[in-house]
């Protein structure tokens, strides 16, 4: 619907929808561009220092500011995707996105670089915030489940190959080559989402919550900073930052509780189906983390891999997500969302346990990435389309953001916490068996998943289903 006068009128009236298929294919430019410069980057690192003259901690602000401002402003985007339209913010961030990816290969110097990544960002979390959501509002309870598995292999694709395809730009075209690959692949997402999304829906409010916007900004960005760039930080800093997401936290808290038109309805988190879907996704993501960050240094520090060996083992997780995820999806609509959830859980974990007992041969480490990414595709595909169903019409962008930040804040903390905890296994093991105990350490979050994700209820359409059965 447009809101003209006031009044609402269908901003789809006389269109055809969409079919899942083609509302997948449309929105995948965005996805896998958002997604795939959340990776793309770091590979060409150190070359980008070395052109820029300067150090390596001051060229971690290329990705980290990306990963702050891309976090930090998703809830506000999905928002505004519900209130004005999601497929125009959607748009428009592919606008954004494609001018800051031109901006950072015309950058002259680091500081207007990591402004460029900054606006950048901006327009990636207006497509990551939306897409999901776009996805969900033009498919059906019965379809829903396959498109968001062929969303998942993009996603796959974009996370898993981005640092194989920045190594080959920036090796034989320069770092440049990195962003300005997004220009064309932008422009013709553009054209081809104007031509077959319409518009959705807008969601008619009086006001508009800006305090409990910028708390909820406030507490995000603290905490991805913290747990990203200050944890070694002076005493008195680390106090003064976790002050800070405590404290913007309850209030965020208390404004949306008493604000009549708030970012995020208490009654959503309040929701079981929706809590338990964005806790049990969080837990899942932290898991894996061991393998995402500390195994290409185990396989080149401890066993003297080569960055390109590394790069084609560590390929093995996406390929299997793309290959298992449009079976999960299309599993996703003929099974409870409880029983795949908790299948892909209980697989994903014995996967990481087969892992820990392997180290350190590479060859069975492989096979359990294999069992360990059947297991996070199986789940992640259900949980997408369980919470998708349960979301609110109105919220569908909100929930979406949720979404997307269970991913990228529990990679984010549990980054810093698989550091700590590698760390302190060091102290009295050598480094094969400090991996090895860190990655079972974090088998205990996947347990804790399939705990939560056993107690999640039943989506409207399963409920839906069985009234049907039973009567």
């Amino acid at each position: 619907m447009t809101n003209i006068g006031g009044q609402q009128t269908s901003g789809t009236a006389g269109l055809s929808v969409p079919g899942p298929y083609k509302i997948v294919g449309a929105t995948s430019f965005g996805v896998f561009l958002g997604a795939l410069d959340a990776s793309i980057v770091n590979v060409s690192l150190v070359t980008m220092a070395g052109n820029l003259g300067v150090t390596m901690t001051e060229i971690q602000w290329i990705v980290l500011s990306y990963l702050l401002v891309i976090t930090s402003f998703m809830p506000l985007m999905g928002k505004l995707g519900d209130r004005y339209g999601k497929t125009r913010v959607f748009q428009t961030g592919m606008l954004v996105f494609i001018t800051g990816s031109l901006l950072c290969a015309l950058s002259p110097g680091l500081v207007i670089l990591v402004s460029s990544r900054v606006f950048q960002a901006l327009g990636a979390s207006m497509m990551t915030a939306n897409g999901l959501a776009l996805v969900t509002y033009f498919t059906t309870p019965q379809n829903r489940g396959r498109a968001i598995g062929l969303n998942s292999i993009v996603l796959a694709a974009a996370l898993g190959f981005g640092p194989v395809v920045g190594g080959i730009l920036s090796q034989y075209f320069g770092w440049q080559s990195i962003f300005l690959i997004n220009l064309p692949i932008g422009v013709l997402g553009f054209m081809v989402v104007q031509k077959v999304v319409p518009e959705t829906e807008l969601v008619r409010e009086t006001t508009f919550d800006t305090i409990g916007a910028g708390l909820f900004f406030t507490f995000l960005f603290t905490l991805i900073y913290y747990v990203s760039v200050a944890t070694t930080s002076e005493l008195i800093v680390s106090m003064t930052l976790v002050s800070i997401i405590t404290i913007s936290f309850v209030a965020f808290v208390i404004r949306e509780m008493r604000f009549s038109v708030p970012i995020i309805p208490a009654g959503l988190l309040a929701d079981r189906r929706i809590a338990s879907s964005i806790f049990s996704a969080l837990l899942s993501y932290m898991a894996i983390v061991p393998l995402s960050f500390l195994f290409p240094f185990f396989l080149q520090e401890e066993l003297g891999f080569t960055q390109s060996i590394t790069g084609l083992i560590l390929t093995a997780h996406p390929i299997v997500i793309s290959v298992v995820g449009p079976f999960a999806g299309l599993m996703s609509e003929r099974v409870k969302a409880r029983r795949q959830t908790v299948f892909g859980l209980v697989v994903q974990l014995l996967g990481l346990m087969f892992i820990g007992l392997s180290v350190p041969n590479v060859p069975l480490i492989i096979i359990g990435i294999g069992i360990m990414g059947f297991g996070l595709s199986t789940f992640s595909v259900a949980n997408g389309n369980f919470i998708m169903t349960s979301a609110p019409r109105e919220y569908m962008g909100v929930i979406s953001a949720l979404t997307n930040i269970a991913r990228t804040t529990g990679f984010s903390v549990a980054t810093a916490l698989v550091t700590a905890v590698f760390q302190a296994y060091r102290v009295t093991a050598p480094y094969t068996q400090s991996f090895q105990w860190t990655i079972w350490t974090f088998c205990v979050l996947a347990l804790l998943a399939g705990i939560i994700s056993a107690f999640r209820g039943l989506s409207p359409a399963e409920e839906k289903s069985q009234v049907q059965i039973e009567s």
